[in-house]
């Protein structure tokens, strides 16, 4: 694996939610009271970032890469420039109208830092709950639900993908899926695999304790690592895949 990503001329990384699970919180059990969201908002937009984020940078830093990410936990909007970065599925520092009454996307730090002290034994004063600027309708958390925003800022992200992608074509290619399980294959996994049986140059490698995956096509381009992501990353950091020779 570490050879593989020394010797490629671009690398894609694809991320969901294993690559969060694997540093440790887990905040995706999501509950509907404002509260409990300004809290886990709160906390997510604090965080610092994890250290699989941080040994994945510097794995990544004397390599031309972009991400695609389906994460909404912004722990990649927080370790990497945002031109680099594809968020498909939204993200927890921005708002919209629950009504999507107008294409609009807001980030929310400033109100969220204003709610948070208001929180009173779990429960946020109606009075305070933030409402569309537009139509006076609950704001609600730009990530991926029923009411989500398909608009602006959405085709935005789904335009940086096409961009990696067209970017990855006829290119020795490493299509790295990190912590992306079977839940939706359909945003990364299977488009990884397609684009690499696409690109003979191409190579995919697959990091998850669980749904490690290589198809029979992909048998002599592919490498299905089965095994702790935080591990992985921290030993591919430590070897140093800019300093490792051909011949390794």
């Amino acid at each position: 694996m570490a050879t593989t990503l020394k010797e490629a001329d671009y690398v894609i990384v694809g991320a969901a939610a294993g690559m969060s699970a694997a540093a440790g919180p887990d905040w995706y059990n999501r509950g509907d009271l404002w509260g409990f969201k300004l809290s886990l908002i709160h906390f997510v937009l604090h965080e610092p970032v994890y250290q699989p984020y941080q040994d994945l940078k510097a794995i990544l830093k004397d390599k031309d890469y972009d991400l695609i990410t389906t994460n909404q936990d912004v722990q990649f909007s927080k370790a990497f420039p945002d031109k680099d970065v594809a968020t498909i599925q939204g993200d927890w520092s921005y708002f919209q109208c629950a009504d999507k009454c107008h294409d609009q996307v807001y980030p929310n730090q400033t109100v969220v830092d204003q709610l948070f002290p208001q929180i009173e034994n779990g429960h946020l004063p109606e009075n305070l709950i933030p409402r569309c600027p537009k139509c006076g309708a609950e704001m609600l958390e730009w990530v991926r639900g029923y009411e989500f925003l398909e608009g602006q800022h959405y085709n935005k992200q789904y335009a940086k993908y096409r961009q990696f992608i067209q970017k990855a074509e006829g290119k020795k290619t490493v299509y790295l899926e990190l912590g992306v399980g079977m839940m939706t294959p359909m945003f990364i996994k299977e488009p990884f695999m397609n684009l690499t049986y696409q690109n003979p140059q191409a190579t995919y490698i697959t990091v998850n304790p669980k749904d490690a995956i290589v198809p029979r096509e992909l048998m002599d381009r592919g490498i299905a690592v089965k095994y702790d992501l935080v591990k992985v990353l921290a030993n591919l950091k430590e070897c140093g895949i800019s300093r490792i020779s051909a011949e390794d």
